[in-house]
């Protein structure tokens, strides 16, 4: 029999589930639009122009990339969801915090294996000179 705790995680992963896959579909939408605009080309005889619409082509690509890159991770984010692996940090397999799962639903990593540790680290540096001099020695 699941528990409050368990049905309320599970409520938690259908909302975030369903986060992801609305998300999915603007950037598949959003992907598509991209790519037929990239396909329409028109002569342009000022260079002026075609310097413009090379910088809009090379907006356009590294748009593509990012979002490209951002349906694989949501893919796999569904994927760990219906594996029931989701909201468990790939690299510790501690559990990630609700907070962060819902920051970022396709998250695969807790904030410090994310490597949100960095102000832990920051804290044990301050004092401490950023170089080392010779004549300290």
């Amino acid at each position: 029999m699941p528990t409050a705790k368990s049905s309320k995680q599970s409520k938690q992963t259908k909302v975030l589930e369903h986060q992801l896959r609305s998300r999915l579909a603007q950037l598949k939408n959003h992907l598509d639009l991209l790519r037929k605009e990239m396909i329409v080309e028109d002569e342009v005889d000022d260079e002026a122009m075609q310097a413009s619409r090379n910088g809009n082509r090379e907006l356009a690509i590294i748009t593509m990339d990012r979002e490209v890159r951002h349906i694989s991770e949501i893919e796999q984010a569904l994927k760990r969801i219906a594996q029931n692996e989701y909201g468990v940090c790939v690299t510790c397999e501690s559990p990630i915090p609700n907070n962060r799962l819902q920051a970022i639903p396709w998250t695969r990593q807790c904030v410090d294996c994310a490597g949100g540790g960095i102000n832990k680290s920051r804290q044990n540096m301050l004092g401490q000179p950023a170089f080392r001099s010779a004549l300290a020695s």
